[in-house]
């Protein structure tokens, strides 16, 4: 949970190594500029970003003209290609402001991944940039380097970065109608975060695909408790190696829906939480206290598009809620 509890050491220990009794502050997103869209896609080649309808288009002879220079750049680890432009590199340094005052020992950053970036972003014909393969692989190199800067930026700041690879369309691809099929978006989600040193995960919305995000290259999965732990507990052998290597699970407990929101509390937040870790040791053949000690109290989906007050009762429901379950296992805080 956030204030302790690290997983064991193992296949996923750099997540363990990182998380101690400070715990992990997420980045706040205050507006589409923030959005793992913009900190992602902004200062792509040839690329304009409409802040106010979070919409991402490229001129694509301006992006072909420039497709190298991410190439070369990528080759050879030249890090500072992957700085941001200028709206939203001051935008990361106030938000890194605000973390630090915490004193966190881990940050983390949701950058939108490959496959979710490859569908959203279009040409000015709104083709999305997924139909061609040479954009697809610039993209791939791009989020790397993006996500390599942001990491330097904040251990600069004397704090470890768990770097998030937002996917909110990544079930997308078992749609026949979808550009890229699992295998490709597979390979290009696990390309990226294979580059990625420290502390990986992904932020994976819907019903995720257990099987198949089991097998990332990645220390934490976030997802959504409140609706979607169903599929965890259908999932639970695969679930439980997982977490005996090492790996750990960022619960999106907390709905982000404001009907929802105001009708929940924390001890029944926490209760469902308990109930689901419950069916899932059973299930999986581990004691309920190492799936607790290892999960990541979080939110069903981002803050970003909330009211500042409600963004803010989310954020407080988690640390209840991580409060509560904590008592609720015994695990000390």
């Amino acid at each position: 949970m956030p204030r302790g509890g690290a997983p064991s050491e193992g296949p996923h220990g750099a997540l363990a190594r990182a998380v101690g009794p400070r715990g992990v502050v997420a980045l706040a997103q205050r507006g589409p500029r923030e959005s793992p869209l913009a900190m992602s896609a902004a200062g792509f080649p040839g690329l304009t970003f409409d802040g106010e309808h979070e919409r991402a288009t490229i001129g694509r002879e301006a992006t072909e003209r420039l497709l190298d220079r991410i190439g070369m750049a990528y080759l050879r680890a030249e890090r500072a290609v992957g700085a941001p432009p200028h709206e939203q590199l001051a935008a990361l340094v106030e938000q890194l402001r605000q973390a630090e005052q915490s004193r966190p020992r881990v940050i983390k950053v949701e950058l939108m991944g490959p496959v979710s970036l490859a569908l959203l972003v279009s040409d000015e014909h709104e083709r999305p940039l997924a139909y061609d393969p040479a954009l697809r692989e610039t993209l791939v190199q791009h989020v790397t380097l993006r996500a390599a800067w942001v990491r330097d930026l904040i251990g600069s700041a004397g704090a470890t970065a768990l770097i998030c690879l937002d996917e909110p369309l990544l079930d997308a691809l078992s749609s026949p109608f979808c550009p890229l099929d699992e295998d490709e978006g597979h390979d290009m989600l696990a390309r990226a975060l294979a580059e990625l040193r420290g502390p990986r995960g992904v932020c994976a919305a819907g019903k995720p695909a257990w099987d198949t995000l089991l097998t990332l290259p990645v220390d934490v999965i976030f997802f959504d408790a409140y609706e979607q732990s169903a599929g965890l507990v259908q999932a639970a052998t695969l679930v439980a190696s997982f977490l005996s290597g090492g790996g750990a699970l960022g619960w999106g407990i907390v709905p982000t829906d404001t009907a929802a929101m105001a009708q929940e509390r924390a001890e029944t937040l926490a209760r469902r939480f308990a109930t689901t870790v419950e069916y899932l040791a059973a299930a999986g053949g581990l004691a309920p206290e190492q799936i607790s000690g290892s999960a990541l109290i979080s939110t069903s989906g981002g803050l970003g598009q909330l009211p500042a007050a409600q963004a803010a009762q989310a954020a407080t429901l988690c640390a209840e809620v991580s409060g509560a379950a904590r008592a609720m296992f015994g695990l000390s805080n």
